[in-house]
């Protein structure tokens, strides 16, 4: 089976402009779009996948779209009639200590500015409980599939709080200053995005399969699938596994000998090792 992907993000035009510009960089690799989770199950229809890039910041369950936040609330948080020569006053030191506290300074105006943004999303109703819900779901249904947050608008704190709850990385949606300028800056991103996809299955994959191997080496089970998981490791590039010693379809013929379906395996395990031959198997 190919192996399958999933975007989720509850905006139209983020799902078009990834499915138009972006999607094409990503070889060998079928694409579902939803607008959360629950979408995002129905379209799998019980398919394996293997990667979800998920929109960080979203609208929350139940909210309402209403006015939008008053200028002059925000104004005193982004420091309007702010003089940049404040910035320069007073420094101490020299080298990297007056530098560093320069940066800092200048680290205050954008933390300004970001606590005046997560202000305003709040009073939209939007904020990163909705990416870390979907991470959860993912998790929970997809243990195997590797989890990227993807986003424009979440911050430092977010991205930060996407990864301690298990998130396999954070990827920035490309940005631009409308539409066509967004467009064309993900078509030139799109290979990148791809490459920090693909890896960060692998990396996820072969985490969960070498953990399995030294399990299954450990319990004296199906010693012959710990040895096929280890040569898969290798194909994978994961440190450590050894030297490549078998070509992919060697490995996919070895699992298929095994008759994986007839052995007692638990449901999770299986699931990771179908996905393991679902990426082993792609086409580039």
């Amino acid at each position: 089976m190919r192996p399958v992907f999933c975007f989720i993000d509850d905006a139209d035009f983020e799902l078009d402009n990834f499915r138009e510009n972006a999607a094409e960089a990503f070889r060998g690799v079928d694409f579902v779009y939803a607008q959360d989770f629950e979408d995002a199950q129905r379209q799998l229809n019980d398919r394996r996948c293997l990667c979800f890039l998920l929109d960080i910041y979203g609208a929350e369950p139940g909210y309402e779209s209403g006015e939008l936040p008053k200028a002059e609330d925000l104004a005193p948080a982004l420091g309007q009639g702010f003089a940049a020569q404040e910035l320069y006053e007073g420094l101490n030191g020299q080298g990297s200590a007056r530098d560093n506290q320069f940066l800092r300074r200048l680290y205050g105006r954008v933390q300004a500015a970001q606590e005046a943004f997560s202000r305003a999303a709040a009073e939209l109703g939007q904020g990163p409980s909705f990416g870390l819900a979907s991470l959860a779901q993912v998790r929970e249904h997809h243990p195997w599939a590797a989890a990227l947050g993807y986003s424009r608008k979440a911050l430092y704190t977010d991205a930060a709080a996407m990864c301690a709850a298990g998130a396999d990385g954070v990827l920035q949606k490309p940005p631009g200053l409308d539409d066509k300028a967004i467009a064309q800056a993900t078509r030139q991103a799109a290979e990148g995005l791809a490459s920090a996809a693909f890896a960060a299955v692998s990396r996820h994959l072969g985490c969960l399969a070498g953990a399995l191997g030294l399990r299954l080496c450990r319990e004296g089970v199906s010693l012959n699938l710990a040895e096929v998981l280890g040569e898969a490791l290798a194909l994978l590039g994961v440190e450590g596994a050894g030297p490549v010693s078998a070509s992919q379809e060697e490995v996919l013929e070895k699992f298929r000998v095994l008759r994986l379906q007839e052995m007692e395996l638990a449901e999770g395990d299986l699931g990771l090792i179908l996905a393991l031959w679902d990426w082993l198997g792609r086409e580039s």
